[in-house]
């Protein structure tokens, strides 16, 4: 079975004409926009790897940062740690000292009082005998 050659071309030239006749039906700037958005799709179908390599690199790049700031707060959190443990023994320390020097205020204090009365009661006893004496002189003298 040999088709000829009016048989092969047929489809061609009504794909021809149908692909003319649309040209035809719209104007030039329709035209002309369609060319040009099928042909902007064909670009950015063309530069998806190349943004899907950007997006990738960038979201390792997130990933490298996350892990980084994930690290950098363990680091800060042990170093809190740490900071409290410290600063709970330093107020210790302070308590401990502030009990002290208010333990050695009220001693001085006692001592204070302990001098004084110790000292009134020295001049007391010979103001005492001193004027004891003149009582009984001056009794002695009028009998």
């Amino acid at each position: 079975m040999k088709i000829s050659v009016k048989c092969r071309l047929a489809p061609f030239v009504l794909a021809a004409a149908l692909l003319a006749s649309v040209q035809l039906s719209f104007p030039d700037s329709v035209q002309a926009t369609n060319w040009n958005d099928i042909l902007e799709g064909w670009e950015r179908y063309s530069n998806l790897p190349e943004e899907v390599n950007q997006l990738h690199e960038s979201y390792q790049q997130t990933q490298e940062q996350l892990q980084q700031a994930q690290e950098n707060l363990k680091s800060y959190q042990e170093q809190n740690a740490q900071l409290l443990e410290q600063n709970r023994k330093l107020t210790e320390t302070v308590t401990e000292l502030t009990r002290q020097q208010q333990r050695r205020a009220a001693a001085l204090h006692r001592n204070k009082i302990i001098f004084w009365t110790s000292l009134g009661l020295l001049i007391g006893y010979f103001v005492l005998i001193r004027l004891m004496r003149y009582l009984m002189k001056r009794r002695s003298d009028r009998l």
